[in-house]
């Protein structure tokens, strides 16, 4: 056959990603280096023996799993040559029957978990091998002169495989040249076939026995959950009823007690009888003699009390009216004497050369004369209204514009609007609702 080169490729989404020399699968088994693509990752990869005409001669898929910097995980130690040299028959990939280890064919079943199942469609895993072999990305040394078998498909495999009818086999057998029937060719395909059925089944066995065990988990878990559920609703069911229980006992207990206290309420009313209504009786006459008698204490207090108050009111009364006749009488001297005195001091202040000069805005510097003094110094801002031609009214109005010139509109909180406007120099100009307005109020009018 030749010299064989071993190798070893891997698969991402059923795809080969990349393939590398088994000597170089070992540098990353031993940590001397470690595959960066992929990392963090589990990987499907298989380690195939090529001979000398880049034909596949055996296959061992096996699972892999990388850290975070590239490098194996765990103790991975799947002995691969091994599983290869005692695994079962497989299809023709050119080179005759090749031997296939995988999950549901494994020579070793303590590796079992650890391998994988190919795809044995018409595209799948082991086309996907072959094209990836005659690709030679590896550089393999090919010898010209073996003079390539043409390989089968491997679905075609299999459909042949199961197509061939044993007795047509015996006929043609028995038809033959007097050969052995049994030839060695002849027994390496029925092999190969036998192999392939028994892959099929086996890949369907571990197929169907994945399902039932994950049927199995999920009933399971439904059957712990609903014991766990069961249980749960069983303890609520027993607190309920010892609750119901307590409830019960003291009902009972309320029960017995009401029905003593009924017993000794009757049998005290029976011994009672006529004394205890006499009794009572007698209670209410001496109740009602009692506050009788309260009652009119009571009245004689306040009606003495109300005789005082009424004579202090009165006292009261006559003192206020002779207080304020008094007043009276005392205001009226002190103004005789206030306007005596005043216009003897004015007369000699204006024989003296005194000039009486008031400053009030509106009409700025104001001159005073002796008989209009006493009307000023009665009240300063009538007098000046009265000489701006307005009314105290608008005057106190317009001083309060003139003094802070704001818009004095104001809302529903009673909040003055604020907003500067133009002063008004002169009361006889100023028109309250409107001066004391901004552009805003003025156009709406909003008071």
């Amino acid at each position: 056959m030749g010299v064989l080169t071993e190798a070893v490729i891997f698969f991402k989404d059923e795809n080969v990603v990349k393939e590398m020399f088994f000597a170089e699968f070992e540098a990353v088994l031993d940590d001397v280096v470690g595959i960066p693509d992929f990392a963090s990752d589990e990987v499907h990869a298989a380690f195939i023996q090529i001979d000398d005409a880049l034909r596949v001669t055996g296959v061992v898929f096996f699972i892999i799993s990388f850290n975070a910097h590239g490098k194996v995980t765990g103790h991975w130690n799947i002995p691969l040559r091994h599983l290869l040299d005692h695994a079962s028959y497989g299809p023709d990939l050119g080179a005759g029957a090749i031997r296939v280890a995988c999950r549901s064919a494994c020579p070793v079943a303590w590796y079992r978990r650890q391998l994988w199942d190919p795809d044995t469609a018409v595209a799948g895993t082991f086309s996907r091998i072959s094209a990836a072999v005659l690709r030679n990305r590896l550089g393999i040394i090919v010898d010209r002169r073996e003079q390539a078998v043409p390989r089968e498909n491997v679905a075609n495999f299999f459909r042949a495989s199961a197509a061939i009818p044993w007795a047509a086999t015996d006929v043609q057998a028995v038809e033959s040249k007097p050969t052995p029937v049994f030839h060695r060719r002849y027994r390496l395909k029925l092999r190969a076939m036998r192999s392939a059925e028994q892959l099929t089944l086996a890949t369907q066995a571990e197929s169907y026995a994945s399902a039932l065990e994950a049927q199995a988990e999920d009933f399971t878990r439904q059957l712990r959950d609903r014991e766990l559920l069961i249980k749960d609703q069983k303890a609520k069911l027993d607190e309920l009823l010892k609750g119901e229980q307590e409830v019960q006992a003291r009902l009972d207990r309320q029960q017995r007690l009401m029905h003593q206290k009924t017993e000794e309420l009757e049998s005290l009313l029976e011994r009672g009888g006529q004394d205890y209504q006499r009794q009572m009786t007698e209670l209410r006459n001496e109740y009602a003699e009692e506050l009788e008698r309260r009652l009119k204490d009571q009245a004689i207090n306040l009606e003495d009390a109300l005789h005082r108050r009424e004579r202090e009111l009165y006292n009261r009364a006559t003192e206020i009216v002779e207080l304020r006749g008094e007043l009276s009488t005392l205001r009226e001297q002190n103004r005789t004497l206030m306007v005596d005195s005043d216009d003897k001091l004015l007369k000699t202040m204006v024989e003296k050369g005194v000039v009486f000069i008031a400053y009030h805005p509106g009409v700025e510097h104001l001159v005073i004369s002796q008989d209009e003094m006493p009307e000023y110094l009665r009240d300063p801002l009538v007098y000046v209204a009265s000489r701006c031609e307005v009314s105290d009214t608008l005057y106190r109005e317009w001083l309060a514009h003139y003094r802070l010139p704001i818009c004095r509109a104001t809302d529903d909180d009673m909040q003055y609007c604020g907003q500067p406007i133009k002063k008004i120099m002169r009361p006889m100009l100023f028109r309250s609702g409107e001066s004391d307005r901004c552009h805003d109020h003025s156009a709406c009018g909003l008071s």
